[in-house]
This record gives C-alpha cells, structure tokens and sequence, in this order.
C-alpha cells in the first residue's frame, strides 16, 4: 500500500507540474501538389526525445509514426481510424461487398475522437490562449503558381498585406511563378510552448461540447 500511495503521490505532482509548467514543441510541415495531379504532405512534431510525423501522398495511404531518440517505436495506418462504415448496397446491386477490416478497442475510441472534432474549430478556440498555447516563431515559405495569372497575382498581394500586419514571431516568405500552371509548394516551420493538462482538458471539453450538440440537433430533426 506505501508503493501505491507513493506512485499516486508522484503521479499527482507530475500533473500538477504539466499543469503548471509549459513544454517546448517544435514542428515542421511539408506540402507539395503538382500539375500532373500528384502531391504529398509531411508533418512532423517533437517534444524533447519524442517525435510524431504523419505522412500521406498520393496512392499512399497515411500512416503515422513515432520514434524516440530517433528509433522507430510504432507505425499506425490512420486510413483505418477515418474510414467510413461501408455503406448497405443497394438492393439491385450484384457487385460482392467488401469485408469490413476489424478495429482494435483502442482505434474505435480514436475513430470516434477524430470523428467528433472539428480541427478548425478547435484550433481558433485555443491558439494563442493565455497559458495553454503560444507561439515563439512560425516560419511559412509558400512557393506557387496557378493557371489564372491574376489569381497569382491576388495571393501575392493578399500575402503581402498579412505580412505586414502579423507580429514579427510570424515570417512569411513567397515566391510566386508565372508559368500558368496549377503548382503549389509549402514549408512551415515552428516553435511553440504548451501546457499539456491545460491543453488536453480543452480540447476535450470541446469536444464534449460538439458532441452534445450534435445530440441535440439530432434529437430536434427527429421530432
């Protein structure tokens, strides 16, 4: 029983600290579409020792990864958390139905998650929220080009003027092309402090909240 009352001891301290405490993250993005109609897009997270990337392209099913000190220790297929149920085929269809891939407990309950959240949503809620989330520098270096050239030469203008309206911890650099082709290419680079309780009791309260809204919206269509 001292051993248990010991561990319940350090694990209320340590979420007192990482309620408390911020963490330094760090995070890279990488996009790229071309005119051939291929693209592919990278993100990756680090939190001192352990680092997260998502990976997706085209014909490539996504996947996530996580290593530490720079090991591979898993690699989910997320295609499988966001997968829709199949749908029932129609009566007159003859073709035979796929067979439903079988879901681990655990990428049930991510499923759902990921189902329930609103990334946009959530991201407004909480970016740049006293003691949850702050930004130390972001780094966006945009290259693109686009079939219209006036709609070229809109962005950059609309670039230009968020530029000198952002704080200086935000730096945009562009380069716009003229050669009448759909092409983008993307880098984002950042630095951030979070503090993880904090963090993690927001987005589940919001979360919850969509949920029950949801419900609600639900039970008033059905009546």
């Amino acid at each position: 029983m001292l051993w248990l009352g010991l561990c319940v001891l350090l694990l209320g301290l340590f979420g007192l600290l990482a309620y408390w405490l911020p963490v330094a993250l760090s995070s890279n993005l990488q996009a790229r579409a071309d005119p051939s109609g291929s693209w592919a897009l990278a993100v990756g997270v680090g939190v001192g020792p352990i680092a997260f990337s998502a990976i997706a392209a085209h014909g490539v099913p996504p996947f996530l990864t996580c290593h530490l000190w720079g090991r591979q220790l898993a690699r989910l297929p997320l295609s499988r958390w966001l997968r829709n149920r199949p749908k029932k085929p129609a009566p007159e269809a003859s073709e035979p139905r796929e067979k439903s891939v079988a879901l681990t407990r655990f990428e049930r309950a991510i499923g759902r998650f990921l189902h329930n959240l609103d990334v946009l949503d959530t991201l407004l809620v909480w970016w740049e929220k006293k003691r949850v989330f702050e930004v130390r520098s972001l780094e966006l270096d945009v290259e693109y080009s686009f079939r219209d050239v006036a709609l070229t030469g809109q962005i950059l203008a609309g670039l230009c003027m968020l530029s000198g309206v952002l704080p200086e911890r935000y730096v945009i650099n562009q380069q716009p092309g003229w050669d009448s082709e759909d092409r983008l290419a993307l880098a984002a680079d950042g630095r951030f402090r979070i503090w993880p309780v904090r963090l993690v009791v927001d987005v589940l309260g919001f979360v919850l909240k969509q949920s029950s809204a949801a419900r609600r919206t639900a039970a008033a269509a059905s009546e």
